[in-house]
């Protein structure tokens, strides 16, 4: 079977020079694994880069820290489709702008927890809002400069109860900065209790002053021409999390490869903590082979991987509908509870409750 064309994650640092309220490695930092993607690991991956909408360098960790991401940028963008990367923005600075935007990428998204600097310093600890206000003008600046105007500027807020009623303040930021878009991201991957109490979206009806505040951004954003997206407030199994392992594949730093990013966190113990609807658990870490030594084409191809893959195929088809895959998924509600079970790694995923 050839590889399906979504998109293609890959995790070219695990490393992070901040420490942010929400991030599990400062939490779990005596099991985390440090390390960066090597460069000759990516290229193995090159032939297949045609194959995929788009590639995101980018995982648990700061791409910017990774010596090649100008290479990866540039070997990756000789195809055609969308080159990207999340970014806390502290490292974006004019040279590396430059280079990132000479290179083709063509979005990237920027990490703000807030539209103070009180607020984003306090969640994203080690990070300076005011130097991160000022690279993104830089950025902006050689947008324009450099006729670069296939480049989207993204600004991705991941809400939480210290930051949620910045939300419509963010967009008027957006705004002010030329920034092209506003995610407004859940809490998706809870691994304490610490973590649970932070989240915004609920397992029953949303809190009313939440849902406010996102359609007063909502309208913001509308007025003042800025796209937006925000994340579901309550949950709701879906046939299938937009994480879609139907048609994407995640790569770790230490080449391993897995159907998502949430099943792959870089911890040595290969345990993946997780506190859901109150509870905790702990799930063994989902790969299927590692790049170092087998083709991904290989890999995607084994019976297990197969398998995970064809559960969430079913649960697709076992609903109904017409049109692309995307628009399906999107467009469907609850699955039921006569259809398919998740597959036991994703039951207490978030993920897989739309949020």
């Amino acid at each position: 079977m050839e590889i399906s064309s979504g998109i293609l994650q890959i995790e070219v640092s695990s490393r992070c020079n901040a420490c942010c309220l929400m991030c599990p490695k400062p939490f779990m930092s005596d099991e985390w694994s440090n390390g960066d993607l090597a460069l000759e690991d990516y290229l193995k991956l090159r032939e297949y880069f045609e194959r995929f909408k788009i590639i995101w360098l980018q995982g648990w960790g700061e791409p910017l820290l990774s010596r090649d991401i100008f290479e990866m940028v540039r070997v990756a963008c000789r195809n055609d489709g969308i080159v990207g990367l999340t970014t806390n923005a502290m490292l974006l600075t004019e040279s590396v702008s430059r280079k990132l935007i000479e290179n083709g990428i063509n979005t990237i998204a920027i990490s703000i927890a807030g539209a103070r600097e009180e607020t984003h310093e306090s969640i994203r600890i080690g990070t300076s809002f005011n130097k991160i206000i000022e690279n993104v003008k830089c950025l902006e600046r050689l947008r324009r400069s450099n006729n670069a105007r296939d480049l989207k500027i993204i600004f991705t807020f991941l809400r939480i109860k210290q930051n949620i009623r910045e939300l419509p303040e963010v967009v008027e930021l957006a705004s002010r900065l030329n920034v092209d878009e506003v995610v407004g991201a859940n809490l998706d991957y809870i691994p304490s209790r610490k973590h649970y109490e932070m989240k915004i979206f609920s397992e029953g009806e949303a809190l009313r002053e939440y849902v406010e505040i996102v359609r007063e951004s909502e309208e913001k954003a509308k007025e003042l021409g800025v796209s937006i997206y925000n994340y579901p407030l309550e949950m709701r199994e879906v046939a299938v999390c937009s994480e879609n392992p139907i048609e994407n594949i995640y790569i770790s730093y230490d080449g391993s490869v897995s159907p998502c990013v949430y099943l792959n966190v870089p911890l040595r113990n290969n345990i993946i903590p997780r506190y859901f609807k109150n509870k905790q658990y702990n799930i063994p870490k989902t790969t299927f082979g590692n790049i170092r030594i087998e083709k991904l084409e290989e890999i995607y191809n084994k019976k297990e991987f197969s398998r995970f893959r064809s559960i969430y195929k079913r649960r697709l088809d076992s609903w109904g509908g017409q049109g692309d895959l995307i628009s399906r998924i999107l467009s469907f509600g609850d699955i039921g509870t006569d259809s398919l079970h998740l597959p036991e790694p994703c039951y207490t995923c978030y993920k897989a409750y739309n949020v």
